[in-house]
């Protein structure tokens, strides 16, 4: 998990922002997002602007959970894909 998440106790959660140079990698990031939390079964709240996407994970328990992290590294690699991806770098 990238050192962005910041982990919280109450409620217990956890929170990241991810920046981005287009609005286009942006959408192409949500996308990637929503397939990861679909099969995780796991859906985030989603805030963006036209730069930025920030994402908060609550865990369905008192603590976090491994699903949780589950989802914080697929959100992760999605990340990594669509901005590699964007800057031509192969992945």
């Amino acid at each position: 998990m990238n050192e962005r998440w910041k982990l919280k106790d109450k409620p217990a959660s956890m929170e990241a922002r991810f920046e981005f140079e287009s609005f286009e990698t942006l959408r192409t990031f949500l996308d990637e997002l929503a397939e990861q939390a679909d099969r995780l079964e796991h859906h985030p709240n989603i805030s963006f602007g036209r730069s930025h996407v920030s994402v908060i994970i609550y865990s369905r328990t008192e603590g976090l959970e491994e699903i949780d992290f589950n989802l914080a590294n697929g959100i992760d690699e999605g990340f990594h894909r669509v901005t590699n991806h964007s800057q031509g770098v192969c992945a």
